[in-house]
C-alpha cells in the first residue's frame, strides 16, 4: 500500500526493471542495480524488512504536542517527529511499526489510530473502528499483517482490528476481572504482553486466545499507561510508577536504565523498534 506525497527510504518497484536475457546480461551498476532490485522483491515477497538501529519514542502530554525520537541505549535525542493533535485529543497509547516506519497513536475521545509517516512527518492516515468503544488504555500492532490489540475499556480483554478498522476477535484474559492498561507484543513468540493494572510490578504474557502462560516480576512499580517489549535485546520499556523516567527491564525483570523524562510525575507513552533500512508497504 502506498500514499501519493509519502517518503519512501530505499524503495524500489520491480515493475520497473526487465529481467535480461541469458544473451545479455547487464553489466557494472546496470547490473548492480538489477541485483538489488530483485533482492527488495525478495524482501517484500518474504514479507520482512532490512532492520536498522533500534529507536525510543516517547510521548509526553505535559510538554508540546510532538514524539521524541531518542536512542534507547543513552537517551540521545534524535529528530522529534509532529504528533499533529488537534483541539481536546488526548493519547492513550502509542506504538511503532518497524518495516513501514510508521508510528500509531491511539486517539481519545473517539474510537481511531492516526498513522504518522516518521520519514515524511506527515499524517498517513486515520484509521476509524467503528466497532471500537470510547475509552480504553493502551494497544499494540502486530507486524506481519498489522493487526491492532486495543485494551477494552469495559471488560479484561483485548479487541483486534485489522488497518481497514474491521473488527477480527474479541479476546477474554484469563484470570483479570478488569480492564488493562499497558499492551505490548513479543514479536518472536506471538505473545501478548500486559500490565494489569495503572500501577504494577508485573508484566503478565497470554497467548493470542488469552490464556495466561507466564508473569514476571519487575525490581520496579512501573504505570501501566505504556508497555512496549524489544524482542531482540528482551527488553521491557514501561514508565517508572513515580512518572520520572521509563524503565528498561530485562527478562529476569531487573531495572538496566531509565530514559529521561525531563517531566517528572507526568504521563509517557513509549515505543521502541529497530528503524527499518528498507521501507515496505
Amino acid at each position: 500500500m502506498t500514499d501519493a506525497g509519502s517518503t519512501h527510504e530505499g524503495e524500489l518497484h520491480g515493475a520497473d526493471l526487465a529481467a535480461p536475457s541469458s544473451r545479455a546480461k547487464p553489466k557494472g551498476p546496470l547490473r548492480e542495480f538489477v541485483n538489488v532490485g530483485l533482492l527488495g522483491l525478495a524482501l517484500g515477497a518474504a514479507g520482512c524488512s532490512t532492520p536498522g538501529p533500534s529507536h525510543a519514542y516517547l510521548y509526553v502530554p505535559a510538554k508540546e504536542a510532538v514524539l521524541h525520537d531518542i536512542n534507547p541505549l543513552n537517551s540521545e535525542p534524535n529528530a522529534d517527529v509532529p504528533a499533529f493533535l488537534k483541539r481536546g485529543e488526548h493519547v492513550t497509547g502509542l506504538a511503532y511499526e518497524p518495516y513501514t516506519d510508521h508510528l500509531y497513536i491511539r486517539i481519545s475521545p473517539g474510537n481511531h489510530v492516526r498513522v504518522v509517516d516518521r520519514p515524511a512527518r506527515a499524517i498517513k492516515r486515520e484509521v476509524t473502528v467503528p466497532r471500537l468503544p470510547p475509552g480504553g488504555h493502551d494497544f499494540a500492532i502486530r507486524s506481519r499483517d498489522r493487526h491492532f490489540f486495543f485494551s477494552a475499556p469495559d471488560s479484561p480483554a483485548l479487541l483486534e482490528a485489522d488497518l481497514e478498522g474491521n473488527f477480527k476477535n474479541y479476546i477474554p484474559l484469563e484470570g483479570l476481572e478488569q480492564p488493562v492498561w499497558g499492551v505490548a507484543l513479543d514479536k518472536t513468540t506471538g505473545e501478548i504482553l500486559l500490565l494489569a493494572t495503572e500501577y504494577t510490578d508485573l508484566v503478565r504474557r497470554h497467548g493470542l486466545d488469552g490464556r495466561i502462560h507466564s508473569e514476571l516480576k519487575l525490581e520496579k512499580q512501573v504505570r501501566g499507561l505504556s508497555l512496549d517489549y524489544d524482542p531482540d535485546a528482551r527488553l521491557y520499556y514501561a514508565c517508572l510508577a513515580n512518572g520520572s523516567a521509563i524503565g528498561v527491564f530485562d527478562d529476569q525483570g531487573h531495572l538496566l536504565r531509565t530514559l529521561a523524562c525531563n517531566v517528572p510525575s507526568q504521563e509517557t507513552f513509549v515505543a521502541v523498534g529497530p528503524r527499518s533500512l528498507l521501507r515496505l508497504f
